[in-house]
Order: C-alpha cells, then sequence, then structure tokens
C-alpha cells in the first residue's frame, strides 16, 4: 500500500521528537485553560472585594465628614439665638454692633473658615468678618433661599466657585418668636493643597482620589481644584463605574454628606483593585514555563526509554537477517534456541536496570517526601498567619459586614449584636496577628543608629494620632524633648505605642489630659507619656510589658496586648529600660530611657 504524506503530517518525525511535542502541548493546552479560568474568577473576586473595600472607606470617610458638619450646624444655630444677633438685626443693625460681630468670630471654629456675615430679612449684608469679596460676587438672596430653612435651623447648601477656588455657605435663620429677622452666613473654603490630598490618599490606600461636589452637578472639585466638571456621567449614591481622562477604568463611591447638599466620592482605578491579579498572572506565566520545561525533559526522557530497546532489536533483527551465522544452513534451526537466549538476556538486563531504577527512585522518593514535610513544617507556621488565618478572617468581616449592610432591616436586636460582635472580633483577631508578626519580626530587624530629633518625631505622631479626633477633644502638652540616638523608625513606633495608648485609656474622661517630657539624666535620658486615664493597680505592673497581658478588659478598652511588649523589646535592643506608675481611675505614667549619645 502506497502512503502519501502532505507538508503537515508528522509521520516524518520521530517517536522521540513526537512524545514530546505531544505532552508538551497538552501541558501548554491545560496551562491556558487553566490560567484563563482562575484569571476571571478571580479577577471578578478582586473587583467585589476591591468594590466592598471601596465602600467602606467612602463610608467611614463620609460619616466623619457628617461628624463635622453636624459640629458645624450645632454651632451656627447656637450663634444665631444669641441675643446680641437678635437685637442687633431688630435695631436694622444700628445697635449691639460690637457685640455682634463677636458673637459672629464664633462661627471661625476651623481654618477652613474664610468670612462671615448678618444678614437682614431682605437678604442685605449689616456686619461682615473676614473676606466679603466672596458674597460680593454671588446673588445672596438666591444662596438663602437654596437652602429652604426652617425657622432656628441651619444648613450648608452647595459648592460656589469663586476665583478659581470653592467655598460653600454655612446658613443658619435668626427669628424671634417665629418671627424671621435675619440670617447668618459662613463661608467656609473647601479645597486644600495636593500634598495633603497625596497623603490622604497614601494613607488610605489603593491609590485612592476623592471628590467632593454638588447633587445637582454644577460644581465638583478634588479638593484642589474646581474642575470643569464631573469627572463621571451618572451623579447619584452608590457605585458608579466610569471612564477617567486617561482612558483608565474607574469606579467610585458616592456618599451624600448629612445636614448639606453635598455629595462625597472616593474613586479607585480598577488595575489598582487588580494588583494582586497581576502577580497571580506572572506567577502563573513562571510556572507554566517551569512545567513545560520539566514536561519537556520528562517526555525526552520517556520517548528514549521507548525507543532505546526498540533500536537494540532493530540491529538484533538486522544482524539476523544478515545472516551473521556461521552456518546458514543451522539458521532455522538453531533461530528459535538464538532468539530465545537474547531475549531472556535482554528481558534480564532490562529487570536489572528496572530493579536498581526502581531501588534509586524509592530511595529519592523517600527523601524527598522526607525534606517536602520538613519544609511543609517550616512553612506552615507562617503560612497559616500569613494567608490561611487572614483570609478567613477577612472573609467573616466582609461576610459580616455585607450581612449587615443589607439585611440589618430583617434581623432583630439580638441578630444586629450578634453580627457586631462577630465583626468587632474579627477585627481584633486580625489585629493580634498583626501585632504578634510585628512582635515576631522585631527580634530579627537590625537597629540602624542615627541622630533622632525626639521633639520632631514626637510633633509629628501626636499630629498623626490626632487626626482622627474630635477638635480640641484632647489637651496634649509636649515638654523639651532632647535630641537621642537610635532606630529612628523603632522609636517613632515606641511613641506611637505610648502615646495612643495614652489617648485610649483617658477616652473616658471628660478633660483628657496628656503630658509628654524628658528628664536630663548624666548618662542617660528619661522620656515620659502621662495621662490622666484610668490608670492601673501598681500591684500588677509587672505584666504591663508583657505578651497579651492585660489590666483591662476587651469591654473597656481594646487593644491585643502585644503593644507595650513591642515598647520594651525596641527599648532593650537600645540597652535601654521601661517601666511605668500608676494608680487606678487617676492616671499613668510610661517611661522609657535611653543612653547619651
Amino acid at each position: 500500500m502506497k502512503i502519501t504524506a502532505n507538508s503537515y503530517s508528522l509521520n516524518g518525525l520521530s517517536i522521540k521528537q513526537r512524545l514530546p511535542l505531544l505532552i508538551c502541548s497538552l501541558l501548554l493546552v491545560c496551562i491556558v485553560v487553566y490560567g484563563f479560568a482562575n484569571y476571571y474568577s478571580l479577577k471578578k473576586a478582586d473587583l467585589t472585594i476591591g468594590r466592598d473595600r471601596l465602600h467602606s472607606i467612602a463610608s467611614q470617610m463620609n460619616a466623619s465628614f457628617g461628624q463635622v458638619t453636624a459640629l458645624y450646624v450645632t454651632n451656627s444655630t447656637s450663634v444665631s439665638k444669641q441675643p446680641a444677633i437678635i437685637q442687633f438685626l431688630k435695631s436694622g443693625g444700628k445697635e449691639f454692633q460690637a457685640e455682634a460681630r463677636i458673637e459672629l468670630t464664633k462661627l471661625k471654629i476651623d481654618t477652613t473658615w474664610v468670612s462671615a456675615a448678618l444678614l437682614d430679612s431682605n437678604f442685605i449684608p449689616l456686619s461682615v468678618i473676614g473676606k466679603g469679596n466672596i458674597a460680593a460676587r454671588l446673588n445672596l438672596r438666591t444662596v438663602v433661599m437654596s437652602a429652604n430653612l426652617n425657622p432656628d435651623s441651619a444648613r450648608i447648601t452647595k459648592l460656589y466657585p469663586v476665583n478659581g477656588n470653592a467655598y460653600y455657605p454655612l446658613i443658619s435663620v435668626v427669628a424671634e418668636k417665629g418671627r424671621l429677622l435675619g440670617y447668618t452666613i459662613a463661608w467656609k473654603s473647601i479645597l486644600t493643597t495636593s500634598a495633603a490630598v497625596e497623603q490622604f490618599s497614601k494613607f488610605v490606600g489603593m491609590g485612592s482620589a476623592f471628590f467632593v461636589g454638588n447633587k445637582d452637578s454644577s460644581v465638583w472639585t478634588d479638593f484642589i481644584r474646581p474642575l470643569p466638571a464631573a469627572p463621571f456621567k451618572a451623579v447619584k449614591p452608590g457605585i458608579v463605574d466610569y471612564n477617567d481622562a486617561g482612558h483608565n477604568a474607574m469606579t467610585v463611591d458616592l456618599e451624600p454628606i448629612p445636614h448639606t447638599a453635598l455629595l462625597f466620592g472616593v474613586a479607585v482605578s480598577e488595575k489598582n483593585m487588580l494588583t494582586d491579579l497581576g502577580r497571580f498572572v506572572d506567577w502563573i506565566i513562571v510556572i507554566g514555563i517551569v512545567i513545560i520545561v520539566i514536561g519537556i525533559i520528562a517526555a525526552w526522557i520517556m520517548s528514549r526509554s521507548i525507543t532505546r530497546p526498540l533500536d537494540e532489536l532493530i540491529k538484533l533483527a538486522t544482524a539476523i537477517s544478515q545472516g551473521n551465522y556461521s552456518q546458514t544452513v543451522r539458521i532455522d534451526q538453531y533461530q528459535r534456541d538464538e532468539i530465545g537466549r537474547l531475549a531472556n538476556a535482554f528481558n534480564v538486563m532490562i529487570g536489572q536496570v528496572s530493579q536498581s531504577h526502581h531501588e534509586l527512585e524509592s530511595r529519592v522518593e523517600e527523601r524527598t517526601k522526607q525534606l517536602a514535610s520538613a519544609n511543609k513544617e517550616l512553612e506552615a507556621f507562617s503560612y497559616s498567619v500569613s494567608h490561611d488565618l487572614r483570609t478567613p478572617l477577612r472573609a467573616i468581616n466582609g461576610y459580616s459586614v455585607m450581612l449587615k449592610e443589607d439585611y440589618e432591616g430583617e434581623l432583630d436586636s439580638e441578630g444586629k449584636r450578634i453580627v457586631k460582635n462577630i465583626i468587632d472580633n474579627a477585627k481584633m483577631m486580625g489585629q493580634l496577628i498583626d501585632d504578634l508578626l510585628a512582635f515576631s519580626r522585631m527580634s530579627k530587624k537590625e537597629l540602624t543608629r542615627a541622630p533622632v530629633d525626639m521633639q520632631l518625631l514626637t510633633e509629628t505622631v501626636v499630629r498623626e494620632l490626632l487626626q482622627h479626633q474630635a477638635e480640641n477633644r484632647y489637651q496634649i502638652d509636649i515638654g523639651l524633648l532632647p535630641p537621642s540616638a537610635g532606630d529612628e523608625v523603632m522609636l517613632k513606633q515606641v511613641m506611637v505605642n505610648l502615646v495612643s495608648n495614652a489617648i485610649k485609656y483617658s477616652s473616658k474622661k471628660e478633660d483628657p489630659v496628656i503630658d509628654i517630657g524628658a528628664l536630663d539624666e548624666n548618662i542617660k535620658t528619661t522620656y515620659y507619656v502621662k495621662d490622666n486615664g484610668a490608670g492601673f493597680d501598681m500591684a500588677y505592673s509587672n505584666k504591663l510589658f508583657g505578651v497579651f497581658q492585660r489590666l483591662h478588659s476587651q469591654e473597656d478598652f481594646e487593644g491585643s496586648g502585644v503593644g507595650l511588649a513591642l515598647v520594651k523589646r525596641i527599648i532593650e535592643k537600645h540597652n535601654g529600660e521601661v517601666w511605668a506608675e500608676g494608680y487606678e481611675g487617676v492616671g499613668a505614667t510610661f517611661y522609657f530611657s535611653l543612653p547619651k549619645f
């Protein structure tokens, strides 16, 4: 039979070449299918997790804005009810002028304040403090009427662009016995510096961008400058997908700010939400290349083990076919015996080789298992802490938050309490893992000694810790702190732990006071952090700096019991000492000493 081979036929390739090609093709197909399937699955999961995190960030930040606006509204309402304000407006601005201006200055409660004014019932300014050019460029009647205010009420209305800036008015009604007398109006700036926005974006993470604007889309800003238009088409509360000016896929969560006509948004690019997915793709490529290389080597070995006996049999058959015998007549007579002995010798040889190979493979496999077992045991703890424990905790926390947000109306009070406890305990466990890892890593971290400006370091720590606290809630006095020498990052961690503890344990006091100072001694400098908080019983002071040792219950004050242990370890690495003094209900003082340099 005649066989015709086309140009694409594999018939021209040997078994040694066909087998590796086939195995590599199958491996490549499996890797590609597996990679694409997992890519789209992980992409969907990452986007879901990213959106949940985005919503959580936006909700928390919006809640903070709500607290601030509530404070603004309360303060404005209080000012509008002052007798001096009322009498001033009743007299048409002729009486109580000084007293009214004094009350008007009380609207200046933070650095965003620009100006304030008293308007009569015809929206005519009778008294102005600060920059008056904002109101001069706007129709005050339109501004005030847009607030839709009732007597004895106050509200923040829309943003207004003026001279490349963006301002919003805080308007309050001034009335006496239900009769409208006028209005107080305080103008505040919404914009800040690009450095501040960038720093806050790094703090929030995911390369976040922030926006605030009017619900009617008339004015939007990115907290740096007014924008010519809203960066997203759909301006409504909730998750909105859009493309930015660079055609990058973005997701923004818009939240209405309480007591205002404004929307606040946090935007994150899809690329940042899929950072982990990029790493997965890189790993799939690397693993795929490794598997294909291993497959080529394995297929070559396999094909060689199959074709070698065939080559030997072909050589023997060729030798016999060539009549390699002394007597050709005897070929038919002794052919069976010769072939039998050859096959037997071949089989014995193969059996011996196979046995040797099997014994060697068994030893290698046994030792490989022992080595793999040892490596798995070595990696078990690190993997469990960094992945197996974190991932379930994130899932528990994430699903609990989703349960609370989506089904809160269907839960009774006990159910809500249980869900809250799950969320709180999941967060506490996550923090405990982080603190424990930080404590463990501290013993391995190299100490980098350099001059440290303790005054600047402490002021930075206090400023960072207070940025999320109510303004003027804590009185923190920082004395003169001499410079020291050590690892600046570690010493900052010491100050963060001690000052944050002072803030936490004095938070239940009506007037919390924290004093930070230093005692200059002969060969060392002793720094201290003192508060008037909950304090502790000195009988248990030896437990303060132990891991997981706490003198207060979790219900009273949250914490993992690792912070002070970390402080002790850092100070001991600097050849210093740490100790504490305290009295229950009076307060506590924590000291640490560092050698002079």
